[in-house]
């Protein structure tokens, strides 16, 4: 790709990239889990159990600080098991899954008691069939004009997963299943063209000066991705930058075809006022009490992608600074929001106007944002890959 990508795409020469395990945390917290396996498994942290067969299910929960499993099956409704430590699940054959709660994983689980005192399950798997898991939630649905869009996302989601691998020791694995990380839905969602994206790029990651680089990916940039210090409290990294999501010599935007391009939210004043008076204690500073009054909104600042660097919002009881990608969090989207994820959910992106509706008396009755993209704006824009694939681009081209 040339010495100006400065992240370069290259296939591992060690079989770390194909074939290290990832673990992920599928059950978290949780006051119990039902785990089945469809095939024979062996098993460790209990002396009882040391295989399971096809069928097999058992209850994990917590009491008096202990792991205990109880099987399902009626013969053994009163038999308890006490975890020594960890209770290990590993599938004997790759044609054996385990379930917890009825959702299918490949690989094996792990179930041990949190630091909060419950139940964590863990699906410890193979790092190419993670990506089976991860590709159909993260870049959807997709055909043969976009299979490169795909690839480009596996190379992203495989070397996102492999500099994460090691971070969390201290919690008991490595990644969320959620958009904390990146979605991870087990079997169910594996689809032919995502699993051909994965095998077309095996082993295929983006480095640079030899390690695996910070691989944020969002859904729509609304035209230009934003740099990393911008949207989050981190030092400038070389490969995230801002650039423009449309080709060199002009044209239009690559994900213009997004829903999200461009959007509109109106918040009435009263459900706005409701809104930041749940969430600015939750998420900047303590409010001496209940705003009842909105007086204006204005943003101060804007960062050189265009999005929110500080917002100030005036009310009754003082003004509040809210910086960067946290308005999100603060504007809550409102009752007459549309599109993915409808009402009630974070604003869909930081790249947007807003301003106050007033009456006659200058009296506001309304606020209105119009903005554009869905997501942070960090790193590869999956909509704008997905347009650049239907324009012909490969996928080193994409992540270019």
């Amino acid at each position: 790709l040339g010495v100006s990508l400065l992240a370069t795409l290259c296939v591992t020469g060690s079989v770390h990239a194909r074939t290290s395990p990832i673990q992920v945390g599928i059950a978290l917290n949780v006051e119990e889990a039902r785990i089945e396996v469809t095939g024979e498994a062996g098993c460790s942290g209990v002396a009882e159990i040391r295989r399971l067969g096809a069928g097999d299910a058992f209850t994990a929960r917590v009491s008096r600080g202990r792991i205990l499993l109880q099987p399902t099956r009626s013969t053994d409704d009163l038999a308890v098991y006490e975890v020594a430590d960890t209770f290990r699940v590993n599938p004997l054959s790759a044609s054996s899954f385990v379930q917890i709660n009825g959702k299918r994983y490949r690989g094996g689980l792990k179930i041990f008691r949190s630091p909060l005192g419950k139940v964590h399950v863990v699906n410890v798997v193979g790092m190419e069939d993670y990506l089976r898991g991860v590709l159909p939630h993260e870049i959807g649905r997709l055909s043969s004009q976009t299979v490169e869009a795909g690839k480009a996302q596996a190379v992203a989601a495989r070397t996102y997963a492999l500099s994460y691998i090691g971070r969390r020791a201290d919690q008991g694995f490595d990644v969320f299943d959620t958009v904390e990380d990146q979605v991870y839905g087990g079997v169910k969602d594996e689809g032919e063209l995502t699993d051909r994206c994965i095998r077309e790029t095996a082993g295929v990651v983006a480095l640079y000066d030899g390690s695996f680089i910070r691989a944020n990916y969002s859904s729509t940039c609304g035209g230009i991705t934003s740099n990393i210090e911008d949207v989050w409290p981190e030092p400038p990294l070389p490969w995230l930058r801002s650039v423009a999501d449309r080709p060199e010599d002009g044209g239009e935007d690559f994900c213009k075809i997004s829903g999200q391009y461009r959007w509109t939210d109106i918040w009435e004043t009263q459900e706005f006022l409701d809104i930041i008076n749940r969430t600015i204690p939750e998420h900047i500073e303590k409010m001496p009490r209940r705003a009842r009054r909105l007086d204006d909104i204005r943003v101060e600042s804007r960062s050189p992608s265009g999005r929110i660097a500080r917002l100030v919002i005036s009310t009754d009881v003082g003004e509040f600074t809210v910086r960067g990608d946290r308005v999100r969090w603060i504007l809550a989207r409102p009752k007459r929001s549309v599109g993915v994820g409808g009402p009630g959910g974070i604003l869909r992106s930081a790249f947007f106007k807003i301003a106050a509706v007033r009456s006659g008396d200058g009296t506001p009755y309304a606020v209105v944002a119009s903005g554009g993209g869905y997501g942070h704006g960090v790193g590869m824009c999956q909509m704008g890959a997905i347009g650049m694939a239907r324009r012909g681009y490969d996928y080193g081209q994409i992540l270019h």
